[in-house]
């Protein structure tokens, strides 16, 4: 039996042997040597990536320097940037303003607001010579004719490259314009900026190596949201009426939610997703969709027409000829909505539960029927988020994304993912028997890491979740419900320092992708003083786990914040979405 001892006496020996010595200073040598190189490389890597992101910002500032002479030369009307995209149309199409000079101010506000919460990659030159050229015009009836629209920096512009803040993709230049952009400039559109991302954009932080980090307009210690978050804080900020952005597990709606904005994502299928750049391009289980951003109400729509007209349809043929039903829209005859603030993982603070009870009674004033749409209790278990959305969305354990991050500094927002995908599966599996469902987040998180060990138990996985989605539908039929309400969010715009961390927190957002129903946001109120001290009150509100602690930590200081909620219709049904969100607007008072 060896002895510590025994231990000893053998390692004495071995070291008292001069064959022995050297050999354990070779190998000391040969290791030191092996980590000096590796260090070695990586600075020399990390010191050929820093320039090569600041050759990328020299030229998005030079692109700044271009624009910002333009708009210099001239002077605008104080309140161009902000008024609503239908109040501009009108006078464009009457003469009374110039497509260059609405151009500049919005230029003008955007590098105002930019110099305060960085949402802007950089803007578009090209943009002066398009508002020039619109202005010889005769015929001025596109439906954004002359109106300026900001763009994610994932979705292509012809001429420049598409990041996502990943060291990859720079200086990788598309030839064409995305199908979206295309169908904005086909009606008269000037897109003029692009803006800010996360990493990747999967998460809901809005931070890049690249680009850095994006703050809220509301409130510059908090998070603007994510993937979206560029446009959001633009938008939030006055310096953009109308923008384009992409959604795959709430990129839309969250960034809307938290600056105070509007936005509509649609049904997948509903809107040509053709010429973004897509990391999960390869995952139909759950789809991408490029969706609409609005300052207000009636800009939104505005750009919901110009996005599902037949321009674009004659653009992306493999779409569904299924152009904006005005009829549906203008519809108003009473609705039966339904309306629920808890999802069975997620449990909403007393800000977010009230926004959508003030909503419920706004929609009943229009005369609208209201009713309790319980679902997770109807259906016998919560909304499965473990089970199905972050499992398929990371159904590779991030190897894919790993290996483009391989020669990138990686953001906090997305370390976990690199984590997982060299960490064996075996070790989330036993991770995930300790924790159990006494913390249903935690859970979420290592259901996502554990992945999946053959084609067979993906297809199962698969087989069951479009099982579980066609009993929500039935379950929505049997209720005979028109659309329903809900949170966005459970808490109200989060610290950006904590937002990497609470990505699994935002099911409500996560539900309407995995069913591919178009979801709307409209801001309804803001946080009271009494809505934060009942969320600490723990008789009003018990935070059950660790996230759900956090984020209450999250929220104190959150008074005067935008709060929103989400409008749900059945697949293909974005004009009843639409209207749902149009009735909300007129009980709040807004229209």
């Amino acid at each position: 039996m060896m002895t510590p001892q025994n231990i000893a006496s053998v390692l004495e020996i071995l070291v008292s042997d001069r064959r022995t010595r050297i050999g354990l200073l070779s190998l000391a040598s040969l290791w030191l040597f092996r980590y000096a190189f590796y260090s070695w490389r990586k600075s020399a890597s990390m010191r050929r990536l820093d320039q090569k992101h600041s050759k990328r910002r020299q030229l998005a500032q030079k692109r700044k320097d271009i624009v910002r002479e333009n708009f210099s030369k001239t002077r605008s009307a104080e309140n161009i940037a902000n008024r609503s995209a239908e109040s501009l149309l009108a006078d464009l199409k009457n003469g009374k303003l110039s497509a260059l000079e609405v151009l500049h101010a919005f230029q003008r506000k955007a590098f105002e607001v930019n110099e305060k919460i960085n949402c802007i990659t950089e803007p578009l030159p090209e943009a002066e010579e398009r508002a020039k050229e619109l202005d010889q015009k005769a015929d001025k009836s596109g439906l954004l004719f002359g109106i300026p629209v900001s763009v994610k920096e994932s979705v292509n512009i012809k001429g420049y490259d598409c990041t996502a803040g990943l060291e990859a993709f720079i200086d990788e230049i598309v030839d064409e314009d995305a199908v979206t952009v295309q169908a904005v400039k086909r009606h008269g559109g000037v897109p003029f900026v692009r803006t800010n991302v996360p990493q990747s954009l999967f998460s809901y932080c809005c931070s890049n190596p690249l680009y850095r980090e994006t703050l809220n307009p509301q409130d510059v210690s908090r998070s603007p949201g994510g993937s979206s978050g560029g446009e959001g804080a633009l938008l939030g900020g006055g310096g953009s009426v109308v923008g384009l952005g992409t959604d795959i597990g709430g990129s839309l709606r969250v960034p809307a939610d938290f600056c105070g904005v509007y936005s509509l994502k649609p049904t997948a299928g509903r809107i040509s997703t053709k010429g973004l750049l897509r990391l999960s391009s390869g995952n139909l289980a759950i789809r991408g969709v490029v969706g609409p951003m609005g300052r207000d109400f009636k800009s939104l729509v505005l750009l919901s027409r110009a996005l599902m007209s037949p321009e674009m349809l004659e653009l992306d043929p493999s779409l569904p000829h299924l152009p904006f039903n005005e009829k549906e829209f203008e519809k108003t005859d009473r609705l039966r909505i339904g309306y629920f603030t808890f999802d069975g993982v997620s449990k909403c603070q007393p800000s977010n539960v009230r926004a959508v009870m003030e909503a419920k009674s706004a929609l009943e004033k229009e005369g609208h029927e209201l009713v309790p749409f319980d679902f997770p209790t109807l259906m016998g278990r919560a909304y499965p988020s473990a089970d199905y959305f972050v499992r398929l969305m990371v159904a590779d354990r991030g190897l894919r994304l790993a290996k483009i991050l391989e020669n990138d500094r990686v953001e906090p927002a997305i370390q976990t993912v690199v984590y997982a995908s060299v960490i064996p599966a075996w070790v989330f599996r036993l991770l995930k028997k300790l924790v159990g469902d006494e913390d249903r987040h935690k859970a979420v998180m290592l259901s996502a890491c554990i992945g999946f060990s053959s084609i067979d138990e993906y297809f199962g996985h698969v087989g069951d979740f479009l099982l579980w989605k066609e009993a929500f539908t039935q379950l929505w039929r049997d209720h005979k419900l028109d659309a329903v309400i809900c949170p966005v969010f459970p808490s109200p715009p989060v610290l950006k320092e904590i937002i990497h961390r609470v990505t699994s927190l935002s099911t409500y957002c996560q539900l309407y992708n995995s069913l591919n129903y178009p979801a709307g946001v409209v801001p309804v109120t803001k946080v009271t003083q009494e809505d934060l001290d009942k969320a600490a009150d723990p008789n009003v509100f018990s935070a059950d786990t660790v996230l759900e602690k956090l984020l209450l930590e999250s929220s104190r200081n959150a008074q005067g914040l935008s709060v929103g909620v989400q409008c749900a219709a059945l697949p293909f049904q974005e004009e009843k979405c639409l209207r749902v969100m149009r009735e909300l607007e007129k009980g709040l008072g807004k229209m």
